[in-house]
């Protein structure tokens, strides 16, 4: 219980989610409230609102948040708790089946896996993983750039919205429509009247998955570090819970206190004998965490060492993906002895040959810009070439 809840209309929010997803040209809003019984919620609100800001929304993240507000605050939309959606050309995203591990060896291994996958700097990214159902054989892994993630959260805690997840677009929604209600895993969501009227478009269903994995948080995938989620509190609620507070520190000093005059000269009686019993096996006990600490530090060494020798072929091989121009096509690969990525292919003329040569020389990846090693005309007017590239 806080003390805001005493306060009339204070609590109208109270356990409300905001689902949030955000395309290019619209931002969609799906307002989730819990029901008294477990596993069922209501859709109150479910909105479209065009962008009609320069570029997208991410791309503009002060001018977003304060849109955002604006619109919470005309229609009564909760602000305290927002769960966001992103869509899934924003993420660097790629799927891998790891065997059967306790939680936390499964989240090492995944957060390794994608360290050595990423085509971005490291600290440059959030990474996140996780899978769409209890029963789903493989982990859908992903990594989203800095600038969108940090970016737009400070932002909208600068704005006063409180994000509590940033989550990406899945591959599939797991919902199975039935009337005027929602089943999705465990939890059954109905929609309001207003709700039902419009047109439910796979748009609202992303911003309603964002909302439920708030309540839901081990189904789908995260992105959000807990350190990152802004501190939003009404004054209020800070003066009611800091009166609280107050009031069981200073019952707990004094309890403390008392305690502490009765059995003071005991308890120092105590430690004097325990520090004479324990002196030998703290030593043999510190000799034996400087050991273990050493070989930690041996072992976190090689590790760095082979993270750092590691080649990505499928850093390489997205790279080469993204890397295009129209009429210009790689056929084949081939890697040389002294580690040199030797790439063949065709192209309609020299002109797109050089455009794409040129995007190539632009990327950061490469060490070195890319070396045009033979080119020639086949019977068939084609125009053959092979490239050497170095990462």
């Amino acid at each position: 219980m806080r003390f805001s809840d005493w306060i009339f209309n204070m609590g109208v929010t109270k356990g409300r989610v905001l689902g949030v997803f955000v395309s290019t040209e619209a931002v969609f809003l799906a307002d989730l409230e819990p029901l008294s019984e477990e596993g069922r919620f209501r859709v109150r609100q479910a909105r479209e609102e065009k962008w009609r800001g320069k570029g997208a929304p991410w791309e503009n993240a002060a001018v977003f948040s304060e849109n955002l507000m604006r619109i919470c605050m005309t229609y009564g939309l909760s602000y305290d708790k927002i769960s966001m959606c992103l869509p899934r050309e924003l993420f660097f995203i790629y799927e891998r089946e790891f065997p059967a591990m306790e939680r936390e060896e499964l989240e090492a291994a995944a957060r390794w896996d994608i360290e050595t996958n990423v085509p971005f700097a490291e600290g440059m990214y959030w990474p996140g993983f996780g899978k769409y159902g209890t029963d789903e054989p493989r982990l859908e892994l992903a990594a989203l750039p800095v600038e969108y993630g940090r970016g737009l959260v400070e932002a909208m805690a600068a704005a006063g919205l409180g994000v509590q997840g940033l989550t990406v677009t899945p591959t599939r929604f797991a919902f199975c429509r039935e009337d005027s209600r929602i089943l999705w895993h465990d939890a059954e969501v109905e929609l309001s009247a207003p709700v039902l009227r419009q047109t439910w478009t796979e748009e609202f269903s992303a911003a309603l998955y964002a909302a439920l994995r708030v309540y839901r948080p081990s189904v789908g995938v995260e992105f959000l570090p807990r350190e990152e989620r802004p501190a939003q509190v009404r004054f209020w609620r800070w003066a009611g819970n800091g009166l609280v507070a107050c009031t069981f520190a200073v019952a707990a000093v004094c309890f403390a206190r008392n305690v502490w005059l009765i059995s003071a000269a005991e308890t120092q009686t105590e430690n004097l004998r325990q520090e004479y019993a324990l002196e030998k096996r703290t030593r043999e006990n510190m000799a034996a965490l400087v050991d273990r600490t050493a070989a930690l530090g041996d072992t976190e060494t090689a590790l760095r060492r082979l993270s750092s020798e590691r080649r990505s072929w499928y850093a390489v091989l997205s790279l080469l993906g993204t890397v295009a121009v129209d009429g210009v096509y790689l056929t084949e690969f081939d890697v040389q002895e002294d580690g040199a990525l030797l790439c063949g292919g065709c192209a309609t003329d020299y002109g797109r040959l050089v455009a794409y040569l040129e995007r190539l020389g632009d990327e950061a990846t490469l060490r070195e810009k890319p070396i045009l090693k033979e080119s020639e005309v086949d019977s068939r007017g084609e125009l053959r070439f092979k490239l050497q590239l170095r990462f």
